[in-house]
Order: C-alpha cells, then structure tokens, then sequence
C-alpha cells in the first residue's frame, strides 16, 4: 500500500467538477523520476522555482569546480548526490511547489497505485458511489452489489 496526499484549492470545494479537475495526489516516498531526470520532471510537474533554484545551483557547481580547477569527480559526485537527495525530498518539493499555488493538502489516502487513491478519494466524497470524470463532467453510478 502507498500513501497518497491530496491536495486542492479552496475554490474547487464549491462544485464536485471542479474537484475533479482541480485534484493532485502526490505519492509519499521516494520519487525516480526527480532521481534519474529531475530537469524533466520539475519541468512536467510545473515546478517553475525549483527548477529555477535546481538551474542555479548547478551553475554554481560548475563555475566552483571551473575556478578553483577541481577535478571533474568533484562535480560528478556532487551531481549524483544532489539526484539522490532530489529523489528523497522530491515529493516534498512537489508539495511545497504545489502549496504556493494555493494549493492545500486537505487528506491522505492509501492506495496500490494512483488510480486506486482517486477512486477512494472521491468514492468517501460522494458517500460510496462510484465516480468517474469524463469530458470534464462528474458523473456517479450506484454501485454494483
């Protein structure tokens, strides 16, 4: 079982739709993606300031490892151990990217995969019909006995 947070922005409390459309689950653990190619998934993820801080920071490896004529180890040590600390916190920084956009993690849900916690999520929400979002629209059925 996995452990989800859902986040959403006070505003799409109002309609069940705009929860839908405005909904975020953000797997606790750790994150593959933020190891292995963490330019791509900031970017995705539309984390703007971190990928922004990740840029400087990186320049500021190189420049130091450029001047001060350390060895190129240096910086491909550095690199890997900043990868792996990103895969560590990089749900994290999804979380905090996501609060400064308003949004608030509003429960946890656990899961077996993203899917699973959506279903759950909205399944509490409507009293135990099942919801599925199609075309932007929310549409509930009973569900099957």
């Amino acid at each position: 079982m996995n452990l989800y947070t859902v986040h959403y922005r006070r505003e799409a409390e109002n309609s069940l739709t705009g929860l839908a459309q405005d909904v975020v689950m953000v797997k606790d653990g750790f994150n593959w993606s933020a190891l292995f190619l963490p330019t791509i998934w900031f970017l995705a993820k539309k984390m703007w300031l971190v990928f922004a801080i990740y840029l400087v920071i990186q320049a500021v490896l190189i420049a130091i490892v450029f001047w001060a004529e350390l060895p190129s180890e240096v910086l491909t040590i550095t690199k890997i151990t900043g990868n792996l600390i990103l895969g560590f916190e990089g749900n994290n920084l999804q979380r905090w990217s996501l609060e400064r956009a308003r949004y608030r993690e509003r429960e946890t849900v656990a899961a077996r995969d993203i899917v699973a916690a959506e279903h759950r999520f909205f399944s509490h929400l409507t009293g135990g019909k099942i919801f599925s979002r199609r075309a932007g629209e929310a549409m509930f059925a009973e569900p099957k006995s």
